[in-house]
């Protein structure tokens, strides 16, 4: 029979591993709790595993696509593209422009060309310009649900040196060209991604690094569509050797509930209609269009059938950089002739008038507002978990106008958001700077188009981990330090552990007591 010293040993030790046991299975339920799930197909690209073609979109060979995904693409250029004067006529020869050849790529063959997993689509044109992207539909989602779509992209691009197929950089871009890189929602479900419903982010380079695009909308339809788009743009006209884009872990999720309303429309699968040129003639002949949400430049110029750079030139002083236009801007496509009539009457000698009350009339500047915060995005998800992740302070805010004029503000955690108020309409530049010891969860520039009398919202996310050597923020009682984040798998699981190191060595300090207690007595 087993001594009353040996029970209560093994007792002891039952009650540690219970103890130990709860904190790991509440780390578990935490994590479990922190993201809603991923409403898209192979967000992560994974799937089919390496080693396993991938399906060619449509049978054809150069268009193999991950499972879920399909990819949409130009085969002739639009309008707007101008072709460099030394380019061939012959498609095969030429350097004009080209439909992508998409594949799948493997971290055992460039593991920087992979953000997580072993696999990311990749899709590319040598020597050519193109426009395309992918595009993921999703079915049952609840009408007027708040979504956020974000996906990693990675882009290269060569201007050879020393020998036309050398890229003197490799494995970094060389003189690259701009790359329109942006990613989109379309609520009704669509999937023509020049429609004017698609909602999109702004546009940022991400040359020789994975950058986190994203965007936020709210569902129209049980059905949503996400895209990614690119566009090269060779401004300079000289031909860039690779012309490559790279996507990765990619994610739809939920972030905000349906506010309940009266019975939406019915969904429909058809395809919403091409957009149509909305545009207001005015008394002199001239046609003016109105922008509306969605709408670019170079799409305009495609509707209406005239050159970009005559729209740039009508419209000069009033078109941003990268060709960044505002929602409710006026843009002139053609200007008209004014007549004048011809008198059908002797003119009549005139009379002098004496006006005694002038007349003042006031037109009102409807101008725009950007309400900015910083916070501790402790799981670098770049979505705010406002009862555990506090505002930081000492991080810099800088906004750009087009203009050259720029406004700066440095939070200070207590009092944002801190809003930039009486901006004119029209296109910004906003760049951050994390606090000391803090690295940034998202862009540091941002592209911001504000319309007449809109107030937008931005909250921008940085983690402790960044190169300064300055401590960081003390946390509030409630927040958790993460010292992982996404490049760390393990990190959230590891602090924890760290977190829980005292309640082990209390136990243990009960054990040891215990045994002595027990041997006292058994003795």
């Amino acid at each position: 029979m087993m001594s009353n010293k040996r029970l209560a040993i093994f007792a002891l030790l039952g009650i540690l591993a219970t103890l130990l046991a709860l904190p790991l299975a509440g780390l578990r339920t935490a994590q479990a709790q922190e993201t809603g799930p991923n409403l898209l197909v192979n967000g992560d690209f994974e799937q089919g595993g390496v080693g396993e073609a991938w399906p060619f979109q449509d049978g054809i060979p150069e268009v193999q696509i991950a499972p879920g995904w399909r990819a949409f693409y130009l085969d002739k250029p639009p309008d707007y593209v101008t072709k460099p004067e030394y380019c061939y006529d012959d498609p095969n020869t030429g350097c004009y422009w080209g439909r992508p050849e998409f594949r799948g790529m493997s971290s055992a063959e460039y593991a920087y060309r992979v953000h997580g997993g072993q696999l990311s689509q990749k899709y590319f044109t040598w020597n050519r310009q193109h426009e395309a992207g992918l595009y993921q539909q999703v079915s049952g989602i609840t009408v007027g649900s708040q979504l956020r779509f974000q996906v990693y992209m990675h882009t290269w691009s060569c201007l050879p040196e020393g020998g036309w197929n050398n890229c003197p950089t490799t494995p970094n871009s060389n003189q690259p060209a701009p790359m329109h890189t942006k990613v989109g929602i379309d609520p009704t479900g669509g999937t023509n991604a020049w429609a004017g419903t698609v909602v999109w982010s702004g546009e940022f380079e991400s040359y020789d690094t994975w950058t986190a695009f994203w965007v936020e909308a709210t569902a129209q339809s049980d059905t949503v569509t996400v895209f990614t788009y690119s566009r090269v743009d060779w401004t300079d006209t000289w031909p860039r050797i690779a012309n490559d884009v790279y996507i990765d872990d990619a994610s739809l999720v939920m972030v905000g509930e349906a506010t309940p309303t009266v019975a939406p429309p019915p969904p429909t699968s058809e395809a919403p209609p091409p957009p149509r040129a909305t545009s207001t003639p005015r008394p002199d002949g001239a046609v003016v269009h109105v922008v509306a949400a969605g709408d670019t430049l170079s799409g305009i110029a495609y509707q209406y059938g005239v050159d970009i750079e005559d729209l740039r030139r009508l419209n000069a002083g009033s078109i941003g950089a990268n060709n960044m236009i505002a929602v409710g801007q006026e843009l002139v496509i053609s200007v008209g002739t004014l007549s004048t009539p011809i008198p059908t009457t002797e003119p009549q000698p005139l009379t002098p008038t004496l006006t005694l009350t002038p007349t003042l009339t006031l037109t009102p500047v409807n101008v725009a507002s950007l309400c900015m915060l910083v916070y501790n995005d402790q799981n670098g998800d770049m979505v705010r978990q406002t009862a555990s992740e506090e505002l930081l302070p000492g991080a810099t805010l800088t906004l750009i106008s087009v203009t050259g004029s720029a406004r700066a503000y440095t939070t200070d955690g207590l009092s944002e958001p801190f809003c930039f108020q009486e901006l004119p309409p029209g296109s910004y530049l906003l760049r951050q700077s994390p606090p000391a010891g803090y690295q940034l969860t998202g862009p540091a520039e941002w592209d911001i188009v504000l319309g007449a009398g809109q107030v937008a919202s931005l909250a921008l996310g940085a983690m402790h981990g960044g190169d300064s050597a300055a401590p960081p923020t003390e946390p509030s009682p409630t927040a958790t330090e993460v010292p992982g984040g996404n490049d760390e798998p393990g990190g959230n699981f590891f602090s924890s552990l760290g977190n829980i190191s005292g309640i082990i060595v209390l136990v243990l300090a009960i054990v040891v007591a215990g045994y002595f207690f027990v041997s006292r007595r058994a003795g």
